[in-house]
């Protein structure tokens, strides 16, 4: 009765098996309620690809997204770290210009990681480009000339800074040899009109709106950067771009004139580790979506698509956005999920083990203690033989005696043999042991018997 209860337990626990996985596996990778989005400057490019991007997730899934406005990469990077952000822009090399160098009024520090929680990449999304802008009435005519300048190189903690920072050492420039300003956009249109301004550096996207502002209104000029090949080798985070001519300006002024030679330096969405592969995977289809990069102006990322937003720059992929560029690749079951059960598989596993070796040394323990079946009936056998050790079959009436020893082994065994199956009989040693028993004293009875036949049969011969 109780092996068929556990096997109908065992049957209902495998037929629940999937549910219970399935719900477990749901709950896991279940997408959170509220998300917020590090993005920079609300007049920056970035901010506006964050309102954009939280449009479109909270059109497609049931969630709420935050923006945080920030001083800019530095600060975006150091919210993905301490958890408050899920999501963030960031221009590469940021972080390592911006604590290796003096930047401005006081040195930034880093961001100290969170334990286990990496900083992950989902995306480039377009190549941000030096720009180096000066007045059109300005007397510089190159950038040797921006010693003793003021000039606006961007606010504490921005890609704007840390972009300017190499540049000003590839000009063989140092922050003492010019009069740093650390402005906003605002601020740079404002004291530009006010002459206050001499030249400006702008590490922004070709569509950025700031640009076209100031170099559409045929005010300013673009001045050319020198040995672009020996900054790129130096700085790994920038490679060369060119500014197609009258990309700006074609009607009173062409700006440029001609194609411009520049660095450039990605613009990478980021996100943690530990944020959801789900939530990773649905923002990074939203980003290689074509409405997304065209409403955004995002022509390299339209143009080459995957090959463009895979251009990582020192960061491991996150396993969602790789669901997204690798599909083939995607295993059956969650990454999250196969790690936030390890610890509950081997538990469960663990216990399985240990359950079942309690259950057969109980059921071991519980058969020594209980008595065999044969052990009635190996008792029984032994006071047949008990008392056949005192027939030695030399009186007259130790025959009939002795023939009723017989019979009671014959029954014994017969009685015994019916209450084991075949199976039991052949796997089961202590029966061969009863069998064995018995024929021997069965051929002890016989034996006794023979002897008392002949006695008998020699005093009937003496009588005669």
């Amino acid at each position: 009765m109780k092996r068929k209860v556990l096997k109908i337990l065992i049957v209902i626990l495998l037929i629940s098996l999937p549910v219970i996985l399935h719900q477990t596996y749901r709950w896991m990778t279940a997408l959170p309620d509220r998300i917020t989005i590090a993005a920079g400057h609300s007049e920056g490019r970035y901010y506006g690809m964050a309102e954009q991007l939280k449009s479109m997730l909270q059109e497609q899934l049931p969630i709420k997204v935050e923006i945080l406005e920030t001083q800019g990469s530095l600060e975006n990077l150091k919210l993905l770290r301490e958890g408050k952000a899920d999501l963030g822009f960031y221009q590469p090399g940021t972080e390592f210009e911006l604590t290796q160098r003096e930047p401005g009024p006081k040195k930034q520090k880093r961001a100290v990681a969170s334990d286990n929680d990496e900083i992950c990449f989902i995306a480039n999304l377009y190549s941000q480009v030096m720009h180096v802008i000066v007045p059109l009435d300005s007397e510089i005519i190159s950038v040797s000339e921006l010693k003793g300048k003021r000039i606006a190189i961007g606010l504490p903690g921005s890609g704007d800074l840390a972009a300017s920072l190499p540049l000003l050492d590839h000009l063989q420039l140092n922050l003492n040899e010019i009069d740093p300003a650390y402005l906003t956009y605002r601020e740079i249109e404002e004291q530009f009109g006010q002459k206050r301004l001499d030249a400006v550096f702008m590490t922004l996207g070709v569509e950025a709106p700031i640009l076209h502002q100031l170099l559409e209104s045929g005010q300013f000029r673009l001045l050319e950067i020198p040995y672009i090949g020996a900054l790129t080798r130096r700085e790994t985070h920038f490679y060369p771009y060119e500014i197609p001519a009258g990309m700006y300006s074609r009607k009173q002024r062409v700006i440029p004139e001609r194609n411009l030679p520049t660095v450039a330096c990605g613009a990478l969405l980021l996100t943690r580790e530990s944020v959801s592969d789900e939530l990773v995977s649905v923002v990074t289809s939203q980003v290689l979506h074509q409405n997304f990069s065209r409403q955004m102006h995002l022509n390299e990322l339209s143009a080459q698509g995957n090959t463009f937003a895979r251009e990582n720059q020192g960061f491991p992929m996150h396993d969602g956005a790789d669901h997204v560029y690798n599909p083939e690749l995607k295993p059956f079951l969650n990454s999250e999920f196969v790690e936030a059960t390890e610890g509950m598989r081997s538990f469960i596993v663990s216990m399985l083990i240990a359950g079942y070796l309690l259950i057969h040394w109980f059921q071991k323990r519980r058969m020594k203690a209980k008595e065999h079946r044969l052990d009635r009936y190996i008792r029984q056998l032994v006071d047949i033989e008990n008392q056949q050790m005192k027939l030695d079959g030399n009186k007259a009436e130790d025959g009939p005696a002795l023939l009723t020893l017989l019979d009671d082994v014959t029954s014994l065994r017969q009685h015994t043999l019916k209450q084991f199956s075949a199976h039991e009989l052949n796997e089961d040693r202590a029966t061969d042991v009863f069998l064995e028993m018995c024929h021997a004293l069965s051929d002890k009875i016989n034996a006794k018997l023979l002897g008392w036949k002949i006695d008998r049969l020699g005093e009937k011969m003496k009588d005669d």
